[in-house]
């Protein structure tokens, strides 16, 4: 792919090209109070979809699913609600919550506030994290949680990854599913995959130095007290096994609680019964 390609999908804003915000403008939020549909948090309105259990306590369980980056095209990104219905369905005394992430539109046309990104790492940063983790502590402190757990697939596993380590008392399992835990190793990946510029980090240009934070510089902030499980495809060619093993060693090496699975598949293994099957065995050991 070459890069003018690139810059016109939309994924890069140079001057006089237009940026996502620019594509797609942000709702008004008015109101943002329908906490079942959307949180407001910080000024800003981020999008979800909740399911409950049958059964809640007067402090249920609460999980959080966080999508992909959806690659080079403006798709709407709507699977994460889907995962939150499947657990929910299977679970008790759970709150399960599908989130758009910063900057993204769903299947209804929803846009949650902030800025999506260039999607090559700029958008798992320290402002997009402290969203979502704002969006979650409102969450959990609406419904009085326990517990909270947090799956994300693909970039939502990356800005999981980071979110442990930022907010490090938030978080009680975090789930990583084809995680870019080490970032420069995925772009450069990624330039071999594509030759799309942006992700080159061997050469100086305009992308070379982008904003971002790696999970697996990040490890030592993760709390001890976070159990982290990590699980990607052995066929994966878009977030290479390599880098969710190498990103488990490192946590390993910090002394943190982490379990890592390889398991059959490529990169789109989020909604598969063995993925399904891990996330309903952790939520079920809540209880």
């Amino acid at each position: 792919m070459n890069i003018l390609k690139w810059i016109i999908s939309g994924v890069v804003c140079l001057s006089g090209l237009p940026s996502f915000s620019e594509t797609l403008p942000p709702e008004k939020n008015s109101i943002c109070s329908d906490i079942n549909n959307e949180v407001f948090s910080n000024n800003v309105c981020t999008k979800i979809r909740t399911f409950n259990t049958e059964t809640l306590s007067d402090n249920p369980n609460l999980l959080v699913v966080l999508h992909g980056d959806g690659g080079l095209s403006l798709t709407k990104q709507s699977y994460q609600y889907k995962f939150a219905e499947i657990i929910a369905k299977e679970s008790n005394n759970l709150i399960s919550v599908g989130m758009l992430r910063p900057g993204y539109t769903d299947y209804a046309g929803r846009i949650s506030d902030g800025d999506r990104g260039m999607m090559v790492g700029d958008n798992y940063d320290e402002i997009r994290v402290k969203q979502i983790a704002s969006s979650i502590e409102t969450l959990k402190k609406y419904y009085k949680s326990n517990k909270v757990v947090l799956a994300g697939h693909s970039g939502g596993a990356a800005i999981t990854a980071n979110l442990i380590s930022m907010h490090p008392d938030l978080i009680d399992h975090a789930i990583l599913v084809s995680c870019a835990c080490d970032l420069n190793a995925w772009r450069n990946d990624m330039y071999e995959k594509t030759q799309a510029l942006p992700f080159n980090t061997k050469e100086e240009h305009i992308f070379s130095a982008l904003n971002y934070s790696s999970p697996i510089d990040l490890v030592n902030e993760v709390s001890e007290n976070t159990k982290i499980s990590i699980l990607v495809g052995d066929s994966d060619d878009v977030t290479k096994t390599y880098l969710s093993e190498r990103y488990s060693l490192a946590l390993k090496k910090a002394g943190k609680d982490v379990e890592f699975q390889e398991i059959t598949g490529g990169h789109n293994i989020f909604l598969t019964a063995p993925v399904i099957s891990n996330v309903l065995d952790i939520i079920n050991k809540l209880l």
